[in-house]
């Protein structure tokens, strides 16, 4: 058993991954053989998925993955991440590649990336961030009925549009834009679905 923790626990550090889930977890398993205790068939179980992801197969195919790596990949990654982190859903994934001050950290595996960038919600946060903008930054909008009423009809400027920190759903239209209503000094957070263009004056 120790042979096989610290074989792998040499793959994981040659693969960078010190900072891994995985590589915690080993240490953990090393620590309770070390006192003599052995592991549960649940640890065992997890030991042979971590032992999968790091055999002479998957560190291949994982070089491949890495070395096609580019910074659209790095974006569509970036933005599922931030809204997962917001609803709680792929919390190990999450944790494992944003750090506690949740910044990006390292590149995922791609059964990881597949989980959490291809599918519909995450397909429509992306859309929400990286589509077509309908109110260029420094256009004026006015906010819709649909807006909160003490915002409806209000008019605004855009200051800039929000990336995936800042983006909260899936919903068609939730491109998040930072707008500062005409007559104040604090910019809001707010939502393209809940602007339109002003009315031409006559």
């Amino acid at each position: 058993m120790q042979q096989r923790l610290n074989n792998t626990l040499g793959r994981i550090m040659v693969s960078g991954d010190e900072l891994s889930w995985d590589f915690r977890f080993l240490e953990s398993l090393k620590e309770q053989t070390d006192a003599g205790r052995t592991l549960s068939p649940r640890q065992e179980e997890i030991l042979q998925q971590v032992e999968g992801r790091y055999s002479d197969e998957a560190l291949v195919a994982r070089g491949n993955w890495e070395n096609s790596w580019n910074s659209e990949k790095e974006d569509k990654f970036s933005i599922a991440l931030y809204y997962y982190q917001k609803t709680g859903y792929y919390n190990n994934i999450v944790n494992r590649y944003l750090d506690a001050e949740s910044k990006r950290i390292g590149v995922p595996l791609e059964k990881e990336y597949n989980k959490v960038v291809l599918n519909k919600y995450a397909a429509g946060v992306i859309e929400n961030v990286l589509g077509d903008c309908k109110f260029p930054v420094g256009s004026t909008a006015a906010f819709r009925a649909n807006a909160n009423r003490l915002l409806q009809g209000r008019l605004c400027i855009v200051l800039q549009h929000g990336n995936g920190e800042q983006v909260r759903t899936h919903a068609k239209g939730a491109k998040p834009v930072q707008v500062l209503m005409i007559g104040s000094s604090d910019p809001v957070w707010t939502e393209e679905r809940y602007l339109k263009k002003p009315k031409k004056r006559k």
